[in-house]
């Protein structure tokens, strides 16, 4: 069977497996992506340049040449609908193509997505033993018979739900990701990203994955992690293969196990020896672990703050780590040479202009490298729903936005309920670690109103380009490379 994966944006680890799985299955399989540049849903559009840098038009005579019997397209929210407009296309220019949606959003509001007519078959939950019955399923002609994991059509439109297996126990079952698939798009060398587990021990209400974590009808482990030498065996291949300079690693804690972190870390110390980025919880975090990392070549890490009120945090978010955790896991950072990327999340229902200057002030005394301002988000089936209509920021309307995917501009443009003193705090958050120490303290509320825009846009642009310069950012080195390198790319492709 010809196999074609559809991809928006950035790297996109489902395809990467999905993919492995196909082809260990013996399937031809191809990639069509597209960047999407300046237009990719997550960050503030650009409609001009979005035009000039649109490849649209030969990537779908390159899909029309290829004509695959199934298209498959892995959806985030904030690629939903970009996810729709390609799809309705493929259904045009493909027309006896199968199209099946998976993804976390697909997950959260499958009577959603399954309502549109050029969809086929919808996957709910882990998608490998899906993907690869669905396969089964066209091969067969159609049959009528339930998948599991999966909504799907019958030739008489009605809608055929299959049971809600166990996750996946055993991840080293799996093939390795498939890494080549990208070999025309991505550059694994300098930006290598990759993950050891699946799921999360915590419940945050803003989050997927209490939700997710109840999908299956069986009872199973949510939290999963494979070996050691599954891991290494992915690492050692593909660093001989893309020459790797960095490798990030996309766990939602990749500290969580303490016995098999000390293992991994002491094997890749040895055979990978490559600087790398993890993310943490500081409830977890201690310096002996923060020592392991520091030899192991840990550059880098990421971890959630998301409100500095110890109360709303707990009360609002579902997040029970104490301010004493966080200071001691920034003062331990800073101790053995390890950047900090805090997350905190700004325009929250029930904030107030209150808990905003207590971050300020937290900041100023106990400041991250980097602090990583996100504007809040609203995704279908989050706890985080029902206290956003209890403050009627949400009701029936905003709702049946959201489980279209329509309700937001992305993390950086604004948030639904948002008051005019978020945006002043959300600029005092992102420039506080560039200034120096002597004007973090003079950086207020009223000062930052007083700032105008176009000023505080070359602020915004200094603090990246000098935290970038000063802390190595990977994650804006990576962001520059990438546009900087699409744009020549797309540009050669579209008119040369």
């Amino acid at each position: 069977m010809k196999i074609a994966f559809f991809n928006i944006g950035y790297e996109n680890l489902a395809t990467s497996m999905l993919s492995a799985v196909a082809k260990k299955e013996g399937h031809g399989v191809k990639l069509f992506h597209t960047p999407t540049m300046f237009k990719e849903g997550m960050t503030r559009e650009f409609p001009r340049l979005a035009t000039l840098f649109n490849y649209d038009k030969k990537l779908f005579q390159q899909i029309t040449d290829y004509q695959p019997d199934l298209i498959a397209f892995s959806v985030v929210t904030f690629h939903y609908q970009l996810s729709l407009h390609y799809a309705e296309i493929c259904r045009t220019i493909c027309p006896n193509a199968k199209i099946v949606f998976g993804g976390i959003h697909v997950s959260c509001v499958p009577e959603v997505v399954i309502e549109n007519e050029f969809i086929d078959y919808i996957v709910i939950g882990e998608g490998e033993i899906a993907f690869s019955e669905i396969i089964k399923h066209i091969e067969k002609g159609l049959a009528s018979e339930p998948i599991v994991n999966t909504w799907h059509k019958s030739k008489d439109g009605q809608i055929i739900k299959g049971r809600q297996a166990g996750f996946i126990q055993d991840l080293d079952s799996l093939p390795q990701f498939d890494k080549e698939i990208w070999a025309d798009f991505i550059f694994h060398n300098s930006y290598y990203i990759t993950i050891t587990s699946r799921g999360c021990p915590y419940d945050c209400s803003y989050c997927f994955n209490h939700f997710f974590k109840n999908l299956p009808e069986e009872k199973s482990n949510y939290v999963r992690r494979r070996s050691v030498n599954h891991v290494m065996e992915e690492l050692k291949t593909n660093k001989a293969k893309y020459n790797l300079q960095f490798i990030e690693f996309w766990d939602d804690i990749f500290i969580l196990d303490k016995k098999w972190l000390k293992e991994f870390l002491d094997a890749y110390k040895k055979e990978i020896a490559l600087p790398f980025k993890c993310y943490i919880h500081v409830n977890l975090f201690d310096e002996e672990i923060a020592i392991w990392l520091k030899e192991a070549g840990c550059k880098w890490v990421d971890f959630g703050i998301q409100h500095i009120n110890e109360d709303y945090r707990s009360q609002f978010l579902k997040r029970h780590e104490t301010n004493k955790n966080i200071i001691s896991t920034l003062k331990l950072l800073k101790k053995h040479g390890i950047v900090s990327f805090a997350d905190y999340i700004v325009g929250l229902p029930g904030d107030t202009i209150e808990h905003n200057e207590e971050a300020r002030l937290f900041f100023i005394e106990n400041t991250p490298d980097i602090i990583e301002p996100y504007w809040m988000s609203y995704h279908p089936q989050t706890e985080i729903i029902k206290k956003g209509n209890d403050l009627k920021i949400l009701n029936d309307e905003t709702m049946n936005l959201i489980n279209h995917a329509q309700a937001t501009d992305g993390y950086f443009t604004g948030a639904l309920g948002a008051k005019d003193f978020h945006k002043e705090y959300y600029f005092i958050f992102k420039v506080l670690p560039a200034l120096p120490v002597f004007l973090r303290k003079k950086l207020t509320y009223n000062i930052s109103k007083k700032i105008p825009y176009s000023i505080k846009l070359l602020f915004f642009m200094y603090s990246i380009l000098y935290l970038r310069y000063k802390y190595k950012n990977p994650r804006i080195n990576a962001v520059i490379s990438y546009y900087t390198k699409y744009a020549f790319w797309i540009l050669k492709n579209k008119f040369f």
